[in-house]
C-alpha cells in the first residue's frame, strides 16, 4: 500500500514561510465576505491543463480563487463538473465543453517534448497511486520504468503520452472564442504578470476579484512555495525543472524521430518547431 500525501500539500510546504501568504489571508477574507457580485454570472470558469503543465499550480490558485469568490470549486479529471460548480480545473483537458453550458476558460499548453521528459523523471519517484497499481502480471508502471535504462524509459513515456494525450490534442479547438490559449513559456517568462492580468480579464473578473486572481498566481509561483532548499538542489521535488527546451539535452535522436513521426502534427498545430 502506498501512503499518499496530496501533491497540492507536499508541493506547497514552503507557503507557510512566505510572508505574502499571511498577507493574502485577510485579503482573501475581504473578498469572500465583502460585496461580491460574482455569485450570479452565467458562465462556468475553468483552467484546462495537461500532465506536467502546471496542473498542481492551478489547482491551488483556483481553489483559493473560488474560496475568495465564495463559489464552489471542483477538480475534474474527465466528464463534467457537478451542478452548481462555478470554478473548476479540467485536469487533463478532457471535459466535454458542449455539455457544461456557457463557459469561459484558459487552456495551458506546454511543448509535448518537455512534458515527456518531465513526466519520465517524475514517474520514477512519485507516490501517485496509479503508478503503483499492479497490472495483470503484478508489476506496476513505476517498477517497469525503473527496470529499464533511460533510453527505453523515455520511449515508454513517449508511448504513454501518445496513448493518453494525442487524441485530446488532435481534437483540441484552437478557434474556440471562449477559451484563451496560454503557453507554459508565457507563464514562466519575465512578462508573466501581464499574462496573469490578461487571463483573469478574459475570464471576466474585475476589481478585487481580478486582483485576487493575479495575486494568487504570484503567490503560488514555484519559487515561492517549494519546500526544496536552495542548498539542496538535487532533493526530490514535484518541480524538477521549470525551464523550457530541456528536451534538447535529454532526448536522443531516435526519441526525436519517433516523436516527429507520431506527434509532429501536434507540434505544428501548437506552434512548436519540429526536432529536425
Amino acid at each position: 500500500m502506498v501512503r499518499q500525501v496530496p501533491i497540492s500539500v507536499r508541493k506547497n510546504y514552503g507557503l507557510v514561510r512566505n510572508p505574502e501568504f499571511w498577507i493574502m489571508l485577510p485579503y482573501l477574507a475581504k473578498c469572500r465576505y465583502g460585496r461580491n457580485e460574482f455569485n450570479t454570472p452565467p458562465k462556468c470558469l475553468f483552467v484546462a491543463t495537461h500532465h506536467k503543465s502546471m496542473t498542481t499550480y492551478f489547482k491551488a490558485v483556483l481553489r483559493f480563487l473560488a474560496l475568495g469568490l465564495n463559489v464552489s470549486f471542483e477538480d475534474v479529471p474527465k466528464d463534467v463538473p457537478r451542478p452548481g460548480t462555478r470554478v473548476f480545473l479540467s485536469t487533463h483537458s478532457r471535459t466535454p465543453w458542449a455539455e457544461i453550458g456557457p463557459y469561459r476558460g484558459i487552456h495551458i499548453m506546454r511543448d509535448p517534448r518537455d512534458m515527456i521528459v518531465s513526466s519520465y523523471h517524475y514517474h520514477l519517484w512519485t507516490n501517485e497511486l496509479w503508478v503503483h497499481v499492479p497490472d495483470e502480471n503484478g508489476v506496476t508502471y513505476q517498477e517497469k520504468l525503473r527496470a529499464v535504462d533511460k533510453t527505453e524509459g523515455l520511449f515508454m513515456t513517449i508511448r504513454h503520452f501518445i496513448f493518453f494525450s494525442r487524441e485530446i490534442l488532435d481534437n483540441w479547438d484552437l478557434d474556440d472564442p471562449d477559451i484563451l490559449e496560454v503557453s507554459y513559456d508565457e507563464l514562466m517568462g519575465e512578462d508573466r504578470d501581464a499574462c496573469y492580468a490578461r487571463m483573469f480579464s478574459f475570464l471576466g473578473l474585475e476589481g478585487e476579484a481580478h486582483d485576487l486572481g493575479v495575486r494568487l498566481m504570484r503567490l503560488f509561483e514555484a519559487g515561492k512555495r517549494s519546500r526544496v532548499s536552495k542548498d539542496k538542489p538535487n532533493e526530490r521535488s514535484h518541480i524538477r525543472s521549470g525551464r523550457s527546451g530541456q528536451w534538447k539535452a535529454e532526448l536522443e535522436p531516435e526519441h526525436l524521430a519517433f516523436i516527429d513521426k507520431e506527434l509532429g502534427h501536434i507540434l505544428d498545430k501548437f506552434g512548436y518547431d519540429r526536432s529536425s
